[in-house]
Order: structure tokens, then C-alpha cells, then sequence
């Protein structure tokens, strides 16, 4: 914590330092021969979801995007009181005057994303799943990509099922 606290005094966030690694582990990976540069896709589960999420909205290489257990509108997770169960990673200063979590998952349109979120997970209140699908399929709708956008909910607490890794693979499949 002292370093982060430090960090924060100098003006440096750590999530911004671990999406600039994740940019340049995505140079690094279109820099070797043996990597097909126009199939790179972002998978993450709870905190690398989140990963996953940001660094296509940021990173235009990024073909197909799946998050899972981690995609939440920053309102509905205020007003849910469920700010204790995300790691201080999360929190970027003065992002809540800028962005909302629908605009910057938009930047991901119209490329393919899938989400897959569990109904008793208290870090994805369902309130938030709702607006946020709401408006990112009317992003999709803009961008004539009405069926690269896809969110399926489970009654599941912060995990991955077996039926969630399927879904995984036949998205996987049907864009890459």
C-alpha cells in the first residue's frame, strides 16, 4: 500500500500502469512471427475482465473481447454499496466526471464482445447489467453490429461455469 500510496502522490495510478503493460504485451505479441495479429482476443475473469474490457476499448488490435464476472455501471455499484468487494486497482481518479463503464465499453464497437455475468454476484448488481446492456446494444445497433454484442447472465455468484466456458468457445468460434 505505501508504494500505491506514493504512486497516487506523483500522479501515477496503478491501473493505468497495468493497461500500458497490457498495450505493450499486445506489441510485444503482434511483433512475433508466430502470432496471427488479426485474431487477438481479450479474456478475463473478475479484475482481468475488467482488464479485458479496457484494453480493447484502448487497443484497436484487439479482435473479440469476453469479460466475465466484472462488468458493472460505477452507479449501480455505488448505489448497491458494493465499492469493498473491488480491489484499489479499480479505482481511477476524477473517472466518474469523464466516463460512464456503457461509454467506455462502447470504444469496443463494433468489434465482437461477450459477457457473461452471474445474478449473485455482488460486484455486478443486476441493475447495472441492464442499463449497461441497454446501451451497448444500441452502440451495436449504431454500428449495424447488432449481434457482436452479447451478455448472458447466470444464477451464479462471482465465478465461471462449465456452461459459461461453452458459451466462451462457441463465441470464440462463430468471430475468430
Amino acid at each position: 500500500m505505501e508504494l500505491i500510496k506514493e504512486m497516487l502522490w506523483k500522479g501515477h495510478y496503478i491501473w493505468g500502469i497495468m493497461v500500458y503493460d497490457s498495450i505493450r504485451a499486445v506489441d510485444y505479441l503482434v511483433s512475433r512471427p508466430d502470432v496471427d495479429a488479426t485474431r487477438i482476443v481479450t479474456l478475463g475473469l473478475s479484475m482481468g475482465s475488467t482488464m479485458a474490457c479496457w484494453l480493447a476499448a484502448l487497443d484497436t488490435r484487439i479482435k473479440v473481447t469476453v469479460d466475465i464476472c466484472c462488468l458493472t455501471d460505477f452507479q449501480a455499484l455505488i448505489e448497491e454499496k458494493g465499492l469493498t468487494g473491488r480491489g484499489i486497482y479499480y479505482y481511477v481518479p476524477d473517472l466518474l466526471n469523464h466516463f460512464t463503464t456503457s461509454e467506455i465499453n462502447e470504444l469496443i464497437a463494433p468489434r465482437p464482445h461477450l459477457s457473461l455475468a452471474g445474478d449473485r454476484d455482488q460486484l455486478t448488481p443486476v441493475k447495472g447489467l441492464i442499463k449497461i446492456d441497454e446501451e451497448l446494444k444500441k452502440a451495436y445497433r449504431e454500428h449495424d453490429a447488432a449481434d457482436a454484442w452479447k451478455l448472458l447472465r447466470y444464477d451464479v455468484g462471482h465465478q465461471e461455469t462449465l456452461e459459461m466456458r461453452e458459451e466462451i468457445l462457441s463465441f470464440l468460434q462463430k468471430w475468430l
